[in-house]
């Protein structure tokens, strides 16, 4: 009797690490995310937009990037959000360009918007929940892909750049 016990302790206590590391989280509310990034170690300040909703700015790998959130109700209930940020328009921007980045990634993509400025998004549904390694993978995924981005601009700029004379 004892040696069942025994080994069902056992075990408890070996799957427990594993069910900690799999916490599901609930991630449709503004505030709670805010709550979850700060806990992975991110700033996270809840703003509200010119058009009365709410939204996160934070930053991952020294980039500033916002998380807009859609369908909420008094910032609850959120159905999805996007990683959202833009690079200031430079006469290089093109439809083009943007095309060239979207054809070789998946998750992030870009477009020029009315004033000419790239901007950049990550669509997540918020339908159901996730885990919270999950999530924490999301925002590193972003944030290595963003670098991989700033990286991409840089070498487009430098190649729109004129020459020097020599």
């Amino acid at each position: 009797m004892w040696g069942k016990i025994l080994a069902v302790a056992a075990a408890m206590a070996v799957s427990a690490p594993a069910l900690a590391a799999d916490r599901v989280v609930d991630v449709s509310g503004v505030d709670g995310v805010a709550a979850l990034l700060r806990e992975a170690g991110y700033k996270a300040e809840i703003k509200v937009g010119k058009d009365g909703d709410p939204y996160i700015d934070s930053a991952v790998g020294g980039n500033d990037f916002q998380l807009l959130f859609y369908g909420c109700k008094n910032k609850l209930g959120c159905d999805s959000f996007d990683f959202y940020s833009w690079f200031k328009k430079e006469p290089f921007f093109s439809t083009e360009m943007a095309n060239e980045w979207n054809a070789n990634h998946r998750f992030l993509k870009v477009a020029i918007d009315s004033d000419g400025d790239l901007s950049e998004y990550a669509y997540i549904s918020t339908v159901g929940k996730m885990t919270y390694d999950n999530f924490k993978d999301y925002v590193a995924w972003y944030g290595s892909t963003d670098a991989e981005l700033v990286k991409f601009v840089a070498e487009r700029r430098k190649a729109a750049a004129p020459t020097a004379a020599k």
